[in-house]
């Protein structure tokens, strides 16, 4: 099971994107479609609204995993880690039933088509700090993908249409959409859990010279909660520090959008008999598959992330708390 700390957390102030949905003129919530603002994710062609800062793969600043080359080098094809391919998705999912591809073949492909086949959402941490960083490593270096990158302000960036295959997640890539979370990770060593942080008159923060020069630089560095969590995922005991708030308040909001968009994707995490967060794979037999929101440790039994930081608890609460009518609870 996951042990972790809670305390109380000192509120801090961010800047708010619903500002956007106030000049609109309109109630707006996740997951609605309408006309463009700028919070929008795409799915299978269809812009969704998020009501949370979104930049596309098409946005000056994004990051375009349909590219190509390199990023860091444009004369550069393929990426370093794979010279013998150019792509770092598939283009269509394989887990469909009979007749889905040929359909979507002929036909294109509309959102009401990906929940015959999506019913998964894999939460990875990149370990890399920044959503910059993450780009460059899954794109230019290891010839990878993940639908969306959410950098430490809570800026969430889609670097692929949801109806792509990403390779973010192994043998779940068919089934799930991919989020990384922009952090350095967790470690057997509450010291290296510690190494890009430093304690301020507000408490423990990212250090600035950890994120200069990526797209994380200036943002509010400070954790949701200020403990060292610590828990057992794999059978090993890991020590890590807390996602920020941004990071959290823009995850809610796209979930609620991908699980009202793609009402087969029910909004649970895997929990034990028990009611405890599963710390180790989920168990693929029928009856229990992996489904719902998931961490990539359960769909990897070599993987750790998001970490015993995460906080399950919180995102399972704010997807009850939103108006999901429609959507696969059974």
């Amino acid at each position: 099971m996951l042990i972790f700390v809670k305390t109380n957390k000192p509120v801090f102030l961010y800047g708010v994107w619903a500002v956007l949905v106030l000049l609109s003129g309109c109630k707006i919530l996740p997951g609605d479609r309408s006309e463009s603002i700028g919070d929008e994710i795409v799915i299978a062609g269809e812009r969704f609204h998020t009501t949370t800062k979104v930049v596309l793969w098409t946005d000056k600043g994004g990051y375009d995993a349909y590219r190509g080359h390199r990023h860091d080098q444009q004369d550069v094809g393929p990426p370093r880690d794979r010279p013998d391919r150019l792509l770092r998705f598939g283009s269509l999912r394989r887990n469909g039933p009979a007749g889905w591809k040929e359909r979507i073949q002929s036909e294109g492909c509309a959102p009401e088509d990906l929940t015959e086949v999506i019913d998964t959402v894999v939460v990875h941490y990149d370990a890399c700090g920044s959503s910059s960083r993450c780009f460059h490593v899954l794109h230019d270096l290891r010839g990878l993908s993940c639908h969306f990158l959410l950098d430490v302000d809570g800026t969430i960036y889609q670097t692929l249409d949801v109806k792509e295959r990403a390779w973010h997640a192994g043998t779940a890539n068919d089934r799930s959409i991919g989020i990384e979370i922009a952090h350095f990770g967790a470690f057997p060593d509450a010291e290296d859990a510690d190494r890009h942080y430093e304690r301020s008159s507000l408490g423990m923060r990212l250090k600035a010279s950890s994120l200069e020069g990526t797209s994380a630089e200036g943002a509010y560095p400070y954790p949701s909660r200020q403990d060292l969590f610590t828990g057992e995922i794999h059978q090993q005991n890991l020590y890590q520090r807390d996602f920020t708030e941004a990071q959290y308040v823009a995850l809610e909001k796209l979930l609620v959008t991908l699980c009202k968009a793609l009402p087969s994707i029910r909004p649970v995490v895997p929990r034990s008999s028990s009611g405890l967060v599963e710390s180790e794979l989920r168990d693929e037999t029928p009856g229990q598959p992996v489904a719902g929101i998931v961490g990539h440790w359960h769909v990897g039994s070599h993987k750790v992330d998001p970490g015993p930081a995460f906080d399950w608890d919180r995102i399972e609460a704010a997807l009850g708390d939103a108006d999901l009518s429609g959507v696969n609870l059974d």
